[in-house]
């Protein structure tokens, strides 16, 4: 295609020629925008200046709109994505997210458990079976009471984790 001499005046007609090489375009897809009324079809090869380039500048501008609107639609889907992720990970966040309100009774009672737990063993087990030890049966036996007491508050933790407290949530309005 050769290049269009700019220079030419826009008054009366122009050739198809001189039409492909400045659009860029195939004077069979001009003549498909003529026929979807965008500018008077040609007559004898030759169209109107004014219509024809009046026609193609609001076929552009469609064009424009239309990729525009395409890129507007991919945004908006976009940022309904990113809403639609914080809003799961939100929802998992509160989940896993125990109030203190709901949660320091059971801390306490698990406290308490503890203490009454040592006590007996200390008192009640573990002192007795001390008497007349020497040093390191005495360490061996603490380390056995030790060792009985953690299994005992790791199983009452795993207990509880199975079947946490029931949580009153407050929901924001």
């Amino acid at each position: 295609m050769k290049k269009a001499k700019l220079d030419q005046p826009l008054t009366g007609t122009v050739t198809a020629e001189w039409l492909c090489s400045v659009t860029g375009l195939t004077d069979r897809w001009h003549r498909q925008l003529a026929t979807k009324g965008y500018f008077p079809p040609p007559i004898r090869g030759r169209y109107q200046a004014a219509e024809t380039l009046v026609g193609l500048i609001r076929y552009q501008r469609e064009q424009i709109a239309k990729k525009n609107d395409t890129l507007r639609t991919e945004q908006e889907l976009l940022t309904k994505a990113k809403r639609e992720m914080a809003e799961a990970e939100l929802l998992a966040f509160r989940d896993r997210y125990i109030e203190k309100e709901a949660i320091g009774p059971a801390l306490r009672n698990v406290s308490l458990h503890q203490r009454a737990v040592l006590q007996h063993k200390f008192e009640q087990e573990l002192a007795q079976n001390l008497a007349g030890l020497t040093p390191l049966e005495t360490i061996a036996r603490i380390k056995a009471a030790v060792d009985e007491v953690c299994n005992i508050f790791r199983e009452g933790t795993k207990e509880w984790l199975e079947a946490p407290p029931k949580t009153t949530r407050r929901r924001k309005a």
